[in-house]
């Protein structure tokens, strides 16, 4: 072994220890002159359009007082999303800087607090990276709900040097308690920014929906990109179900609008899988049919103005459930390989799905929203009424600026 290489594996065991002992005595006296400021400012990077779940706490900060929130898009070591992030805020008028994120973020911002999208980036792994931005605290707004009972979803470097880790309720905080090194010291459950979007009446929503002759049923299928072996989970039934999927949107096409929201990383894993060609080829389908449409950006709107979904997504399996809408899961294998790494409330949002294990569960199913046969609304209302609602009677991006600033009461 080299001596450089020596110094690397030394460096890599010692250095998270002595991360999170430094961060444990230097957060308090930030969090306290933090708290001083008349503006406090706010960083939100963002490496992928998708996966941005706080957008609501954005805008509230952009109309608080107390906060100067501020964009830096970066690039992502998965995919380089940086153009459709682009296009989108420029969009919505939001201002925003493209950032360097190997270099820090202090000479174009210096800010006070960061929130970063994914807790497992592999830019978050360098030591390197967080030495660069350790003059502000980390805030963490999960891109998705707690449900994987897996260490690697709980016990990473962002969560334990953390000031502040957001959790939707106490049932889908329990496990990071045992599975954290800091026994999840940092956890708050206050609900998550994302569900605030579903919260505003769907009056208040874009139509994303392409126009048709009459009113049809508006189905959504979204299958996981993990079609290969290489992924420590492999969810993904897209390979078995594509074809079948475009034949149910032609035999159907006077009924149903269908709109395939596939993962972000699915067409890159088809490229290699399928080819380009015939990967390009099978999107523009999507595009082109009179009764179907392609999305790959932002969803909220899209899901709020659905009547049902078709999916073999985990992050999925309770964001869904905020529509009230009857949704369907494809199952790889066997069920139980499915629920073995969840918690308990992923396990209850996950069987209030129907099930599909063959093309003819999934055209019944197809069928029965077309018909509003819907024998399980009832359960999924009392799952939405008792664990999907944030708490204290506010939006949750009221509840996480309360907690900024000292004020949750």
């Amino acid at each position: 072994m080299s001596n450089y290489s020596f110094k690397a594996r030394i460096l890599n065991i010692l250095f998270p220890a002595i991360l999170e002992v430094y961060c444990s005595f230097y957060t308090p006296y930030r969090v306290w002159c933090i708290r001083r400021k008349r503006k406090i400012k706010v960083l939100f990077v963002l490496h992928s359009l998708s996966a941005w779940k706080s957008e609501a706490l954005y805008v509230a900060m952009l109309n608080h007082e107390r906060f100067t929130p501020v964009l830096a898009v970066i690039r992502s070591w998965q995919e380089d999303d940086r153009e459709n992030i682009k296009r989108y805020l420029e969009k919505k008028g939001y201002a925003y800087i493209v950032a360097d994120e190997r270099v820090g973020f202090r000479k174009e911002v210096c800010p006070d607090i960061i929130f970063y999208q994914k807790p497992y980036n592999n830019l978050l792994l360098s030591p390197c990276f967080y030495v660069k931005n350790l003059y502000a605290l980390f805030c963490y707004v999960p891109y998705a709900f707690h449900s994987v009972d897996e260490k690697w979803a709980h016990d990473t470097q962002l969560l334990n040097i953390a000031w502040q880790v957001y959790f939707e309720n106490e049932q889908a905080m329990q496990m990071s308690r045992l599975l954290m090194r800091n026994k999840c010291r940092n956890g708050v459950v206050l609900g998550l920014p994302m569900t605030d979007e579903y919260l505003v009446s769907s009056g208040d929503s874009c139509n994303p929906w392409r126009p048709q002759e009459h009113l049809k049923k508006r189905i959504i299928w979204a299958p996981h990109h993990s079609i290969d072996s290489e992924n420590w989970i492999v969810y993904s039934t897209f390979l078995e179900y594509a074809d079948f999927m475009l034949l149910m949107a032609k035999k159907y096409s006077d009924k149903v609008q269908f709109a395939f929201k596939p993962h972000p990383l699915l067409r890159g894993k088809l490229n290699r899988v399928w080819g380009e060609q015939r990967t390009s080829e099978y999107y523009r389908r999507w595009v082109t049919m009179s009764n179907t449409q392609l999305e790959e950006g932002k969803y909220v709107d899209l899901f709020k103005t659905s009547d049902a979904m078709i999916h073999d997504c985990g992050s999925f399996t309770i964001e869904y459930h905020y529509t009230h809408n009857p949704v369907m899961y494809i199952i790889r294998g066997e069920v139980q390989d499915h629920v073995a790494d969840l918690n308990a409330f992923a396990k209850q949002a996950f069987y209030l799905h129907y099930l599909a294990k063959s093309e003819n569960d999934i055209e019944q199913f197809i069928r029965d929203v077309i018909d509003g046969v819907d024998p399980r609304k009832e359960e999924r209302m009392n799952f939405y009424r008792d664990f999907l609602m944030p708490p204290f009677g506010r939006t949750a991006s009221e509840n996480i600026i309360r907690a900024i600033l000292g004020d949750l009461k």
